[in-house]
């Protein structure tokens, strides 16, 4: 399935560079964006079998959210995060996926998971009050994940779309067309099937024979590895609009008629290429998440802070690749007709994404390296 849905977001490339530029002056994909996207199947990857989903590998998510990025870095986001939100959906009982994919196996699902509320309990349920932020792709998302905490602990109560309303406060530097709005929630019932509860997942729950391979994966580094993919796609797009000018562009006060001949400008590409590093690094992380999952095995905590780093790793390659790729161009490439300050701004905006700050993401794998107590937070 994989290959035929990386083939399908390939035919789309015209389309999706041309609605780029307006997406990102939108601030939201255009309904047609989504629609060709849902076609070519690139929001099934993660949905379960039995709903006619993929059940694809974390590898298989990051290789769908990285190719939809080279062509629009809020497009690769948001199905990045709407994948990510079916995968996380797929851990709830079946009567809960029953709902969301039982009439529309092309949901999306999107969702905070900082807590909010208030949240009561009451028969059958709960009671659900609070507003979530930033939730990518809101706009266009038939279900919504609200992190909560509950007397037990942390969870993620799923809400369909009648249930909340969105509030339009999305208005940043980059990734302006993932629509990352604020979605609020009032006095609505939950069901106790839409209820899932993070503590026993982020300790190994889903681990288990009756689960398929990549429901599986360590929960919370799965998400953050997850949320690399579209940095990929981002460095790729960026360097091969650099590499294509160099024969038809000058260096401006030089006798360099074409970049491409400057030995100076050939050394600027190639340290950027390095940005191949943070694919490594990121398939790295995927390949471990995927392996144990397929042993079904839950990864050591040294092992899920290692692909925390990854992530981080990965996403400050590209921006740092990014830095020497707008240095070696030229100005030229702020120009508001160049792809190439949207790929920037999106870039830089997506690598600083909470789950991908590489202080915190360094401090939980050099803990876990010397054998220190993990003081930051139980969700490695």
């Amino acid at each position: 399935m994989s290959s035929d849905v990386l083939d399908a977001i390939r035919t789309l490339a015209p389309q999706l560079t041309r609605a780029a530029d307006r997406a990102d002056a939108e601030r939201r994909l255009a309904d047609d964006t989504v629609a060709a996207m849902r076609e070519a199947g690139a929001f099934r990857i993660a949905t379960p079998a039995r709903y006619g989903g993929g059940e694809a590998s974390i590898r298989t998510h990051l290789d769908v959210a990285a190719e939809l990025a080279t062509l629009d870095g809020g497009a690769g986001w948001v199905a990045s995060l709407w994948n990510g939100g079916s995968w996380i959906v797929a851990q709830y009982p079946e009567q809960a996926q029953d709902d969301v994919w039982g009439a529309d196996p092309d949901a999306r699902i999107s969702g905070a998971l900082k807590p909010s509320g208030p949240v009561h309990r009451v028969p059958g349920g709960y009671r659900l009050s609070g507003g979530w932020s930033y939730a990518s792709g809101i706009w266009h998302a038939t279900w919504g994940l609200a992190a909560v905490v509950l007397d037990d602990g942390p969870a993620v109560l799923l809400v369909p779309r009648e249930d909340y309303r969105i509030v339009d406060e999305w208005h940043m530097a980059g990734m302006k067309s993932t629509g990352s709005h604020r979605f609020v929630v009032e006095d609505a019932f939950v069901p106790d099937h839409r209820v899932l509860r993070l503590g026993p997942l982020v300790e190994g729950s889903n681990v288990t024979p009756a689960t398929p391979p990549t429901y599986r994966a360590a929960f919370v580094a799965t998400l953050v590895v997850m949320l690399a993919a579209p940095l990929l796609g981002l460095g790729r797009a960026a360097l091969a609009h650099v590499t294509s000018a160099a024969g038809r562009k000058a260096i401006a006060y030089t006798d360099f008629a074409r970049q491409r001949d400057s030995v100076a400008f050939q050394l600027q590409v190639a340290e950027a290429a390095a940005l191949d590093s943070a694919e490594l690094h990121t398939y790295r992380a995927a390949d471990t998440l995927d392996d144990h999952a397929a042993e079904g095995t839950y990864p050591s905590e040294l092992l899920r802070a290692r692909c925390r780093a990854d992530a981080s790793v990965a996403a400050r390659n590209v921006t740092r690749a990014l830095e020497t790729l707008v240095y070696a161009h030229g100005s030229s490439g702020f120009a508001d007709a160049s792809p190439l300050q949207r790929i920037w701004r999106d870039a830089n905006v997506s690598a600083r994404h909470g789950m991908l700050i590489p202080q915190v993401n360094f401090e939980f794998y050099g803990a876990a390296l010397v054998g220190a107590e993990n003081i930051l937070s139980p969700f490695v």
